[in-house]
């Protein structure tokens, strides 16, 4: 049973179901509701219990202030990205995201514009999530009349991810930020002497993105010198730059890199520089 407590708007309520407190989502589910009512579970998109009371209170104030159509279509964006990248999205994102869009409308209609920093990181490493994030675009424009800025389409790209099961163990800015800049020192130890197209490259980017996610994450490869002293041996070149970027990593980091991690990265760098 999903018994109403509080309407918040015509698409978010708070529900009693079995004695715990949740907030539902779901196209007009407060419509013409009224509290102690029912609500069918197939009205319910999705319903979220907060960690503590004092975060529902919180969220409570929040959802109170977004507009019921920027709910609506967080609803619509979130179906489109479930049923395209073939999985259920955490309930957090209706608010979250929800509460971005209400933010970004009210910033472009006063002219201010922040940037994002983690554009190029998103379109590049995350392009499902933001190949979502560009049609989401066109729903906000369909639904709200609103034309956000494609730069927008790497902030919900990154709700997504957020909210994704998959992404549990990582932090996405420091897996995003650590991939640019493994990239970004390759090319300059490589002097231009990078093949960043074909298939090499891309399972290159790859290996580099779980790379990221392990360092990141502490769950690293175990240290194999055996496997590393015969990578070594067969690619010299490739060698010299693995060490050199090992370095690097671990003075920005200041985390060691195994042996057995090192000794992928150096066959991966092997295949994408043309020595």
């Amino acid at each position: 049973m999903n018994k109403i407590k509080k309407i918040l708007n015509v698409n978010v309520v708070i529900i009693d179901h079995d004695g715990n407190e949740y907030i539902a989502f779901g196209k007009g589910i407060g419509y013409h509701a009224k509290v102690g009512s029912e609500v069918p579970e197939e009205k319910i998109s999705r319903k979220y219990i907060p960690v503590d009371d004092n975060k529902q209170n919180e969220l409570v104030q929040s959802l109170q202030k977004i507009p019921a159509k920027i709910i609506e279509t967080t609803t619509e964006i979130v179906e489109y990205a479930e049923r395209s990248l073939h999985e259920k999205l955490d309930a957090s994102i209706y608010y979250a995201l929800s509460d971005h869009l209400y933010f970004a409308i009210q910033r472009l209609q006063n002219n201010l514009s922040l940037g994002n920093r983690i554009y190029l990181e998103m379109k590049t490493y995350y392009q499902p999530e933001f190949k979502v994030g560009l049609h989401a675009l066109d729903i906000i424009e369909d639904n709200l009349g609103v034309k956000l800025p494609q730069e927008e389409a790497a902030n919900i790209a990154f709700h997504i991810i957020n909210a994704s099961s998959k992404q549990e163990s990582s932090n996405v800015l420091e897996v995003s930020r650590l991939i640019d800049n493994i990239l970004q020192t390759l090319r300059v130890l490589c002097h231009g002497n990078l093949a960043t197209e074909g298939l090499n490259y891309e399972r290159f980017v790859t290996h580099i993105k779980f790379f990221a996610e392990r360092y990141i994450s502490d769950q690293m490869l175990s240290n194999d010198p055996e496997l590393l002293e015969q990578v070594m041996n067969l690619y010299p070149e490739a060698s010299k730059i693995a060490m050199k970027l090992k370095q690097t990593i671990e003075i920005i980091y200041s985390k060691p890199i195994t042996k057995e991690e090192l000794a992928y990265l150096i066959i991966h760098i092997h295949r994408v520089t043309m020595y």
